[in-house]
């Protein structure tokens, strides 16, 4: 029953997907293919069951794809070079520098809190 639910389930997120693509782009074949995978999650409970398998072969694979892929991509494109650029210009995100023997990362902040530090806090 349970696999019956999810295949279900899964057929109702192609349709609403096809339903929105057909809204957006207009292509009437988006609404034939909706209409297909809506009846055959309904009425045919094991092809609903094939449809659900492959569908979370896809949803595996794009995780796999996004994962490595295009987190790598993000990290060596974006945020490698702006850290070269970062560290190149001198820029002290945080004040890591060593401190002496004794010495405290603390810094001292002598500062009276009123009212309108806490209203917009961000």
């Amino acid at each position: 029953m349970q696999d019956r639910l999810k295949a279900v389930e899964t057929a109702l997120v192609i349709v609403t997907g096809l339903l929105a693509l057909y809204f957006w782009v207009g292509n009437p074949w988006l609404l034939y293919a909706a209409l297909a995978i809506g009846v055959i999650g309904v009425f045919f409970p094991w092809l609903a069951g094939k449809v659900h398998a492959g569908w979370m072969l896809l949803a595996q694979a794009l995780g796999w794809f996004n994962g490595r892929v295009l987190l790598s991509v993000v990290f060596y494109v974006f945020l490698t070079p702006i850290a070269f650029l970062a560290k190149r210009l001198g820029s002290a995100y945080f004040d890591l520098n060593r401190k002496g023997e004794g010495e405290s990362y603390y810094t001292d902040r002598d500062h009276t809190y009123e009212s309108e530090d806490l209203e917009n806090t961000w």
